[in-house]
C-alpha cells in the first residue's frame, strides 16, 4: 500500500505528464488557443491606450483599474505561452497555476467591465463648456470651465470621452470572454487527462485485494461441507440392504423359514418383487449344507 499512496499536497501541487514520471504535465494547446492568447494581449494594449487618454485629462479609479488589469493580463499570457512553448521553461509550467490565473483574470475583467459601465452611466447632466486649459502634466492636465456650476469640483466629458469610456467597458467584456474560453479549454483537457491516468487510492486497492482473496474461500467450504454431509448417507445405505447372515441350530426355525418362503413365493406371483432374487438367496439357507464364510459348520445328524 505504501507504493500506491502519494502525498495529496504533491499530487495537486505539481501534476506530472504520467504517474511516476519527472516530466511536468503540459497541455498541448491547439492553434486557436494561441490566437486567443494573442487577442488577449492585443485588446489589452488597446484598452491601455484608451484608458491612458482618459487619464491624461482626468484620472478616474475605473480607468486606472483597467490599466492594472491589462498589465496583469500581459504577465499571465507571457507565463502561459513561455512555459508551454519554450522547452527550457517547461519546469516552471503548472496547470493549476494556469487555471487559477485564467479564472482570476476573468473575474478582474468582469469587474473592469462593470466599473467602467457604471462610470459611463453617471454622466447624465448636459453642460456648456466655456473653455479648457492644459497644464502640461501627464495626468490630470485638463481643466474646464462650465457655465452651469452644479458642483465646485466635478468631472465633465466630451462625446469623444464618453465613447472612450464605453469602449473600455466593452473591451473588458470581450477580454473576460477570452479568459473564460481558455479556462474552459484547460480545465476540460486536464479533467480528461486526470480521469484517464489517475491511480486507484490505497483504500480502494486494499478493498479490491481483500475481495479477490475472500471470494473463492466463501464458496469452497460450502462444497466441502456438502460432500462430508452426503458421504455418511451413501456409506450407511448399503449396510441396511445387505444384513449379515446368522447361523441357527434349531430345526423348527428352518421349517418356519421354508413355510414363510412358500407363502412369499405365492404372493410374488400376483405382485412381483424386484428384490426377489436377493430375498431367495437369503432364505435358501440350510444349516446342513456347506457353511458360508464366517459361519460355523455343523455335521448332519446320524
Amino acid at each position: 500500500m505504501a507504493e500506491i499512496k502519494e502525498s495529496t499536497g504533491q499530487k495537486w501541487r505539481a501534476p506530472r505528464a504520467a504517474f511516476g514520471s519527472d516530466e511536468p504535465y503540459i497541455i498541448p494547446t491547439p492553434l486557436w488557443v494561441v490566437i486567443v492568447r494573442g487577442a488577449q494581449v492585443l485588446f489589452g494594449f488597446i484598452i491601455l491606450i484608451i484608458a491612458a487618454l482618459l487619464m491624461h485629462g482626468k484620472v478616474l479609479d475605473e480607468n486606472a483599474f483597467a490599466v492594472a488589469v491589462t498589465i496583469f493580463t500581459w504577465i499571465v499570457v507571457a507565463y502561459a505561452l513561455v512555459t508551454e512553448k519554450v522547452p527550457a521553461a517547461n519546469v516552471a509550467y503548472n496547470i493549476w497555476a494556469v487555471l487559477a490565473l485564467d479564472l482570476f483574470l476573468a473575474i478582474l475583467w468582469l469587474a473592469s467591465m462593470g466599473a467602467n459601465a457604471a462610470l459611463r452611466g453617471r454622466f447624465t447632466q448636459n453642460v456648456n463648456i466655456e473653455g479648457c486649459s492644459d497644464n502640461g502634466n501627464a495626468v490630470n492636465s485638463n481643466t474646464c470651465v462650465v457655465s452651469r456650476s452644479l458642483e465646485k469640483r466635478g468631472t465633465v466629458a466630451t462625446p469623444a470621452g464618453l465613447a472612450q469610456i464605453s469602449a473600455v467597458a466593452g473591451l473588458s467584456a470581450l477580454q473576460m470572454i477570452f479568459f473564460i474560453a481558455t479556462l474552459v479549454f484547460h480545465g476540460h483537457t486536464f479533467r480528461k487527462f486526470y480521469q484517464e491516468n489517475k491511480m486507484p487510492s490505497a483504500d480502494n486497492a486494499e478493498a479490491m485485494m481483500l475481495s479477490s482473496q475472500q471470494g473463492p474461500a466463501s464458496v469452497h467450504p460450502q462444497y466441502a461441507d456438502q460432500q462430508q454431509y452426503q458421504a455418511p448417507l451413501v456409506q450407511a445405505y448399503p449396510q441396511q440392504l445387505h444384513p449379515a447372515g446368522t447361523a441357527y441350530e434349531s430345526g423348527g426355525y428352518d421349517q418356519q423359514q421354508q413355510y414363510a418362503h412358500q407363502q412369499h413365493t405365492e404372493q410374488q406371483a400376483a405382485y412381483p418383487d424386484p428384490n426377489q432374487a436377493q430375498y431367495q438367496q437369503q432364505v435358501a439357507y440350510s444349516p446342513h449344507g456347506t457353511p458360508a464364510q464366517g459361519q460355523p459348520y455343523y455335521p448332519p445328524a446320524q
